[in-house]
């Protein structure tokens, strides 16, 4: 936990907002950025929300590349709670529409959403590659509108219908699922994603302990984060967040920050840090 602490303590340093002046010839000539560092590569789409659109670990893919009919339900994205302000789709400004690239380093980029004309929300998104195969994810969400508004940044993963899930949570609520939804073993939680989950089958938890782990086809997914109570995230929401849709043929791990209230020009900012290896 000591080494954890000192991660997020990095990432709360103030950062400066930068005009674009990249030094690699991905951003220079290409609209996808591609970022490695030892055996991680992501690549980002400005082109499409500034989404993580490809995740590999020693050259295995991570994230599901067969797209949606609309093209969207992929990759990794980041929306703002709770979704009862925008019930669906998500907002396109935030979530899908194009996103300046504000600066690109070795291992990271920085972009930036326009205004969005609904809720006058600027998201901005951080990729930053570690060390040690993890890659460090801020967003900060700002109000640039005229009126208060309370929101909290939200982190959505798809990933390929299969594998498990593992988590500690005190307390967790299930939509739409059976009672074998989940396995539980004291605190311990697991979920298997097969064929026993039909329509489409949501899990809301807290979060014990970190991380939440997601393993598939010899790939361990760790996700971690700050935010692990109820009462820090948005109305309906929780820190932590599953969704199953077997006939789609995807799954989300999903992960929420701090709800706050913001007036002009105020921001609430969501970290999180993924590891990635061998089972």
């Amino acid at each position: 936990m000591k080494a954890y602490t000192s991660y997020f303590s990095v990432l709360l340093l103030a950062f400066t907002v930068c005009a674009c002046n990249p030094d690699k010839a991905d951003a220079e000539g290409e609209d996808v950025i591609t970022l490695t560092r030892d055996s991680l590569t992501i690549q980002v789409d400005p082109r499409l929300g500034g989404r993580l659109v490809s995740l590999q670990y020693a050259g295995q893919e991570v994230l599901p590349t067969t797209r949606d009919s609309s093209g969207f339900q992929f990759g990794s994205t980041a929306w703002p709670a709770p979704q009862a302000d925008w019930s669906w789709p998500p907002p396109a400004t935030l979530d899908r529409e194009p996103y300046s690239v504000q600066k690109v380093e070795d291992h990271s980029v920085l972009l930036i959403s326009k205004q969005d004309p609904k809720t006058g929300l600027v998201l901005q998104k951080r990729y930053r590659l570690g060390p040690n195969s993890d890659i460090g994810l801020t967003y900060w969400l700002t109000n640039k509108g005229d009126s208060i508004r309370s929101v909290g940044a939200w982190e959505v993963t798809r990933l390929p219908y299969g594998g498990e899930f593992s988590f500690y949570s005190d307390s967790l609520r299930v939509e739409r699922g059976s009672a074998e939804t989940v396995q539980s073993q004291d605190s311990l939680r697991r979920i298997t994603v097969d064929d026993r989950h039909e329509g489409k089958v949501k899990v809301f938890a807290d979060l014990d302990s970190i991380p939440a782990v997601y393993t598939h086809d010899g790939i361990r997914l760790e996700k971690h984060t700050v935010v692990s109570d109820y009462y820090r995230v948005a109305p309906g929401q929780a820190p932590l967040e599953i969704y199953l849709d077997q006939e789609a043929g995807f799954i989300e791990f999903e992960l929420h920050g701090d709800y706050r209230r913001l007036g002009y020009d105020e921001t609430s900012t969501l970290r999180t840090k993924w590891v990635v290896g061998r089972e």
